[in-house]
């Protein structure tokens, strides 16, 4: 909490308290000037003046404490304010004493005497305010150290440790101890030692209270046990000096508080040193917090991972619960009507999820949606943006509410509650922010995957991919001389990047290309279409197949992702010379047939794929293959789609089943062979659905060519 005075004295309140505070504090500055010089107050004068002073206080304490609980903090944050309010409280009980001299009240009438009278009621009045109001501050940090993780009843403890300092101002005033200053720690009778006795057991128990020690980590614990020891001595000498005498002769109220105040101050601050060094050898708790954290992470992104809105709604709050050990926990969203609405919650009747006030625009919902952050309220009964809660559930002390923003909007807030108060922290508070963003992106994905529009796109997209693809083929095979062409691709649900065509070099030769982009989609085809570009403007500038792929690799690398990358098969057919002249980057390999042996070849040189390399590493292994032909022969090209076409069973259909079929029909026409291996892909799959594309290229030689 970064105190501003601008904006402390900006509320109004604030503003008249202090002011009233001091009026009353001079009022009492000019009572000890007029009755102090005869030695003696009058009875009703003396009980007015403890009267304005014990106002005044409390009007300065309950400014601290509205100051105090504006917002909150962390312990570590909590700890180092409290070291310097301790520094605060030691200079509260020097500085005055050093700029005014020491010594009490001097009783002389002359004139002289006079100013020394004023001089020692102003120090009196100045180290007073100042030591009350730091110990003050320091009891509300001792408060929040208490309550911090603290067992029921805690809270009850406090507030009965308070009432018995109060019962001892007032038993002082009653017994006549007023000049008796030390009676509070030199009690001898019954009553007396019952209620120091009573006042001294419950600060020791309250300081007991030191569970936030353990979420300190080895090197806060340490640095918070020498701020400690460094703050005991200070501690001492507080004590050994005259200052709480003085304030006992200034007003038997502040004195005889201040005392108690003190004591309890000293017995925390031991307490605490005692419990930082009997912690220290088991710091490593800090770590399984951190680890705690981190698995809540990887929760995270379990959830990130289911798609079904209900299941991830029903996860959402089933982990927050699990992870803050919440007592209830629930998630409202907000509908397409604009209202609120409980989706999901553990530990919540249907009586209380009805009775639920969801109003976007009052209470803390409202509060959130206003200002899209989170909100942790520590005691529900006090903060009025939470109060209307207790109507609807009264066994919920503190409450943490995060939102869900999506967008710059908040979509739904996630809340998680407790049936004690400060029962949560900041740590809880940050660990639960990151979660919402988690759980956020996990909801909007279910949200949009349930959504009819999704998949309205989803299937115009494969429609618009579908039709690109078709577009980019040849939409009939070229009419060579002596050459059978038949060519088919059988397109998936998913389209892929498969792709062929022929190319007319010159009345000699043809180009022929298969290639298979990866990746599904619009992008396979938009990729595709780019090749087809490519392969277009080189084909008739490099008749090298070696060549020609050298320069679609360097061309195409510059211009795809490093996530993408094409297998290609580039051949040139000679007819005057005939041969084939070919290439294979990464592709299918080529089934060969040669009619005058009879025999069937499966054809592979090395090659990488297309752009998965610069250049050095695909030039140095592409190889280039060259064969001469006979009548009769064929040359089978393919995509993986085919030898990978998988059945019920998740059997691939596989190469040898190709180059079986192919053997069987070898003495058919190269629309037969493609036409009886496309009927046998088709039984084998079954009613499997198609994962991949089918494409096929057959070229068969019907005469012999001569150079």
């Amino acid at each position: 909490m970064t105190f501003s005075l601008r904006t402390f004295f900006k509320n109004k309140s604030n503003f008249f308290l202090i002011i009233s505070s001091s009026i009353l504090f001079f009022l009492v500055f000019i009572f000890d000037l007029a009755f102090l010089p005869q030695n003696n107050f009058p009875k009703n004068i003396y009980w007015t003046r403890e009267g304005m002073i014990t106002v005044a206080s409390l009007l300065f304490g309950l400014v601290i404490y509205r100051r105090h609980f504006e917002e909150e903090k962390n312990i570590t944050y909590k700890l180092k304010t409290f070291f310097f309010s301790i520094l605060g409280l030691y200079l509260a009980a020097v500085v005055p004493s050093m700029i005014f001299g020491a010594g009490n009240f001097s009783f002389a009438k002359s004139y002289i005497q006079f100013l020394s009278l004023l001089q020692n009621n102003l120090k009196n009045l100045l180290l007073s305010v100042f030591v009350t109001v730091f110990l003050i501050i320091n009891l509300f940090w001792i408060r929040d150290f208490v309550f911090y993780k603290s067992k029921r009843g805690t809270h009850r403890l406090f507030f009965i440790a308070m009432l018995f300092l109060a019962l001892s101002v007032i038993y002082g005033h009653y017994s006549h101890k007023i000049k008796e200053t030390e009676w509070l720690f030199h009690g001898q009778s019954p009553s007396e030692l019952i209620l120091f006795g009573s006042l001294l057991f419950l600060f020791t128990m309250l300081s007991l209270r030191t569970a936030w020690v353990n979420y300190l980590n080895k090197r806060q614990k340490i640095l918070t046990f020498w701020g400690g020891v460094l703050l005991l001595p200070g501690a001492f000498m507080f004590w050994q000096t005259n200052t709480l005498q003085s304030i006992s002769h200034y007003s038997f109220t502040l004195g005889i508080f201040d005392k108690g105040a003190a004591l309890f101050l000293s017995i925390y601050l031991v307490s605490s040193i005692v419990s930082l060094l009997l912690h220290l050898p088991t710091a490593s708790i800090f770590d399984k917090r951190m680890k705690e954290i981190a698995s809540l992470q990887n929760l995270s992104r379990v959830i990130s991972s289911v798609l079904h809105y209900d299941e991830v709604v029903s996860r959402v709050t089933s982990l927050t619960q699990d992870v803050l050990k919440s007592d209830s926990c629930w998630l409202e969203m907000v509908q397409e009507n604009g209202e609120l609405k409980i989706v999901s919650s553990e530990n919540l009747s249907w009586q209380e999820k009805k009775n639920t006030p969801l109003d976007r625009d009052r209470g803390i919902s409202g509060w959130i949606f206003k200002n899209r952050a989170s909100v942790l309220v520590n005691d529900v009964s006090k903060d009025s943006r939470t109060k209307y809660l207790r109507k609807h559930r009264k066994n919920i002390a503190s409450i943490l509410g995060v939102p869900l923003i999506s967008q710059k909007r908040v979509i739904g807030i996630l809340f998680a509650v407790k049936n004690e108060v400060y029962g949560f922290d900041q740590d809880d508070r940050e660990m639960s922010n990151a979660f919402a963003n988690q759980a956020t992106v996990a909801i909007e994905n279910a949200r949009l995957l349930e959504e009819s529009l999704e998949k309205e796109r989803l299937e115009q997209e494969l429609r618009v991919a579908h039709d690109t693809q078709m577009k980019l083929l040849p939409k009939e095979m070229p009419k060579v001389k002596g050459l059978q062409i038949e060519a088919l691709c059988v397109t998936a649900y998913e389209v892929g990047g498969d792709y062929y065509d022929f190319i007319r070099l010159d009345e000699d030769k043809l180009g022929l290309v298969i290639a298979d982009v990866s990746g599904k989609g619009l992008s396979a085809a938009f990729y595709m279409a780019e090749l087809k570009g490519i392969v277009n403007s080189f084909a008739r500038l490099y008749y090298s197949p070696k060549l020609f792929l050298q320069k679609v690799n360097e061309t195409l690398y510059e211009n795809v992702d490093r996530k993408t990358f094409v297998s290609m098969i580039y051949a040139i057919m000679d007819f005057k010379k005939g041969k084939m002249t070919f290439c294979r980057a990464g592709h299918c390999p080529v089934i060969y047939y040669n009619a005058k042996g009879d025999t069937t070849s499966i054809l592979r040189p090395d090659g990488i794929g297309v752009a998965l390399d610069a250049g050095n590493i695909f030039n140095a292994t592409l190889e280039e293959c060259e064969i001469k032909w006979h009548n009769n022969d064929f040359f089978f090209f393919y995509t993986d789609g085919l030898t990978e076409a998988r059945n019920a069973k998740k059997e691939e259909y596989g190469e040898d089943r190709v180059v079986e079929i192919i053997e069987a029909h070898r003495h058919e026409s190269m629309e037969m062979i493609t036409r009886n291996l496309t009927a046998d892909v088709i039984q084998f799959i079954g009613k499997s659905n198609k994962h991949d594309d089918l494409s096929l290229v057959g070229t068969k030689i019907q005469e012999e060519i001569n150079e």
